[in-house]
């Protein structure tokens, strides 16, 4: 198992409060995915529901003594309304963590890095190197998703068109056929879904700080403090770092924030954060 690298827990177990166990709910765990969005969530070819974030949402609802993860399909471009109308008790699929999201949101500590990648039709090789050399090209994107947002930030500085699709498998096709021209999306997702496609090959990475959070209920931080606490105790016995291992062949790093336990509950430095010491949930 890979050394767990545990920000600022140390200096601070010994002031650590017990905190009172929540009840143990009778009802499954409702998490919410965009299904087809691989690796984190897709139906395989013996019709399961499969992926990243099924794994992660079954280990959160056994650490928190759930009988089960119900994981919910919902289109990236509805998943913030079905948390607010109450459909679900949390967001799975990968959420970008941002200022603005957590403002109408409670994000747990950060559990996944990563950057945008935007992958090419074949035709394209060797001759799209750089962001400038998008001009004219069609880039799909996943409607309303951080990618779609950097977009339509930079679109009038590369000179790009937008083609927005409900998600990231039907933009990958349309890259496949050469109906358009690329795709963006976060790296893991994108690079894992390309390589099985002939014709598409992995073009622009895009660095950033990017990291992914659980988003819960803004007025629910009771819900979202027990998950985080669920969620460290499965960065520290190794079961999340064996996730990422599965699905994307490698450990994840072991400054990575799958890799970090963070004082407090939420995002350092973003609405929702509560400096409040705890005991992460083990078995």
């Amino acid at each position: 198992m890979n050394r767990i690298r545990v920000l600022l827990l140390v200096a601070v177990l010994a002031l650590v409060v017990a905190v009172p166990v929540l009840a143990q709910s009778g009802e499954p765990l409702k998490a919410a995915v965009d299904m087809g969005y691989v690796p984190f969530a897709f139906v395989n070819e013996n019709g399961e529901e499969v992926g990243y974030a099924v794994d992660l949402a079954n280990a959160l609802a056994e650490r928190m003594g759930r009988p089960s993860a119900e994981i919910v399909s919902v289109a990236w471009s509805g998943i913030f309304a079905a948390l607010d109308a109450g459909r679900v008790d949390f967001i799975v699929a990968p959420t970008n963590i941002r200022p603005a999201r957590a403002e109408n949101m409670a994000f747990t500590e950060p559990y996944m890095d990563t950057a945008q990648l935007i992958a090419l039709n074949i035709k394209y090789a060797g001759t799209v190197k750089t962001l400038e050399d998008l001009a004219g090209l069609t880039i799909g994107v996943n409607a309303g998703s951080v990618s779609d947002d950097w977009l339509v930030d930079n679109q009038a500085a590369y000179g790009y068109k937008i083609d927005r699709y409900d998600n990231l498998l039907d933009a990958l096709l349309a890259v496949d056929t050469g109906r358009i021209d690329g795709v963006i999306s976060d790296y893991e997702a994108t690079a894992y879904a390309a390589k099985d496609r002939p014709n598409v090959i992995p073009g622009i990475t895009i660095t950033g700080s990017e990291q992914y959070g659980l988003p819960c209920q803004k007025n629910n931080t009771e819900f979202r403090n027990e998950l985080e606490r669920a969620l460290e105790g499965i960065k520290l016995d190794g079961t999340l770092q064996a996730i990422h291992e599965k699905w994307f062949g490698v450990a994840p790093g072991d400054y990575s924030s799958s890799n970090l336990v963070y004082i407090g509950y939420g995002v350092p430095g973003m609405s929702g954060f509560q400096l409040i010491y705890h005991a992460p949930t083990m078995k």
